[in-house]
């Protein structure tokens, strides 16, 4: 049998050792506090108000007084601040201190012994204009309430400009709200510049990447060549070319891409149809056109002209003017509808821009030529070819195969 004294001293030795013994190091995590808040990440900015170690330890935490506890870096040394228990042995000791000027190694001292050398790593101002990037610059144009990307805009025509992007950084965007994000849109012609700050909120700070817009504060009409750029503290991130473009070389590029009809049905629903309609299916009835302009990447506004013809020309009283945002990509245009009952001497819709006829949507089903009784052709009356009759042509020939 053990002794009673035996018994009791081995109890007394290991209650002493674990109260005072040597803790075990768990783990270490690294943050900052910034504006009240603290955000466990690492490095830490130099624009943070203090840097947070947060040191995990293994070992009977309760009795243990956070004076044992201290961490020392080249220039000075700092007590804990807090000491905490973490659940079964386990306790947490953490520090807070001003920023070095760069990343350092700081002793961490148990008793006035190392326990462990740390890296606290610091983001300088460089390194993090260096890792930041701009993604998916777009440049745009407003016209009323119709906001297009552009590379080109028409002249004298748009109510103002914008900028978006997508702010990225490795390390997050916390150094943004010090160094600040502004736009310059820039008049080529005249030298005059527009810059534009952009603000970012505490939830984009908090990320790494954020997407952000600038709108120019002013609305002056381009003549020449504009340069939107992006600039970051003393960086410039990223510059784009906004060219401008003459209307009527922009008007003789737009084109018509598809033919069809536009109708309202007794339901109130509205649906195209690529063939001419029966008049007596639709409660109202109009064209619409596929478009689209030839200059890449230009956007501008063209005034177009509808006008319903028959076999004796066109007809003055069905006539409609509206205005169309076209980009270089495809865009339906359906202006307007006319009730069918207005229509009973109508053959057909042409589209009309700056005096030229730009295509032709015709009512009157493709005329077929018939065999006499000698075996000869009677010809078709005349007949005005358009997109829908091109496309029953090739569903025809399709068919045939």
């Amino acid at each position: 049998m053990t002794p009673h004294w035996l018994t009791r001293w081995a109890v007394w030795a290991r209650t002493k050792l674990l109260r005072g013994g040597r803790p075990l190091l768990t783990g270490v995590t690294v943050g900052f506090e910034r504006a009240g808040a603290t955000r466990w990440e690492s490095p830490v900015p130099w624009t943070a108000d203090a840097v947070a170690l947060d040191v995990g330890f293994r070992g009977p935490g309760r009795a243990r007084p956070k004076s044992e506890f201290a961490l020392r870096t080249p220039s000075a040394t700092f007590p804990a601040d807090t000491i905490r228990p973490g659940g079964d042995d386990r306790f947490h000791v953490t520090f807070r201190f001003p920023v070095p000027p760069d990343s350092v190694s700081a002793d961490l001292l148990w008793r006035g012994r190392v326990v462990e050398t740390l890296l606290v790593p610091v983001l300088a101002p460089t390194q993090f204009l260096t890792g930041l990037t701009l993604a998916d610059a777009t440049v745009a144009v407003r016209f009323g309430g119709t906001t297009a990307p552009a590379s080109a805009v028409c002249q004298h025509q748009y109510d103002g400009l914008l900028a978006a992007a997508l702010l990225r950084s490795p390390t997050g965007l916390a150094p943004l709200a010090e160094l600040g994000v502004r736009v310059v849109f820039h008049d080529s012609r005249s030298g005059t510049e527009y810059p534009a700050t952009v603000a970012l909120g505490a939830a984009q700070l908090a990320r790494s990447e954020a997407l952000v817009t600038a709108v120019c504060p002013e609305h002056p009409q381009p003549a020449g060549p504009w340069w939107v750029v992006w600039h970051a503290g003393d960086r410039t991130l990223a510059a784009q070319r906004l060219q401008v473009v003459p209307e009527e070389k922009f008007e003789l590029g737009v084109r018509v891409l598809e033919i069809r009809f536009a109708l309202l049905d007794a339901s109130g629903t509205v649906h195209t149809a690529k063939q001419p309609p029966v008049l007596s299916d639709a409660g109202k009835i109009g064209p619409c056109f596929v478009l689209a302009g030839g200059e890449p990447g230009a956007v501008g506004v063209c005034r177009f002209e509808i006008v319903a013809f028959a076999s004796a020309g066109p007809d003055p009283n069905i006539q409609h003017t509206a205005e169309a945002v076209i980009t270089d990509g495809p865009m339906v245009f359906a202006p307007v509808l006319f009730d069918v009952s207005a229509l009973a001497r109508v053959s057909g819709f042409e589209l009309r821009l700056g005096g030229r006829v730009l295509g032709v949507a015709s009512l009157r089903p493709v005329p077929a030529a018939r065999v006499n009784g000698e075996g000869g052709f009677v010809p078709p009356p005349d007949f005005t070819w358009s997109q829908a009759a091109d496309d029953e042509l090739a569903d025809r020939l399709r068919r045939l195969q």
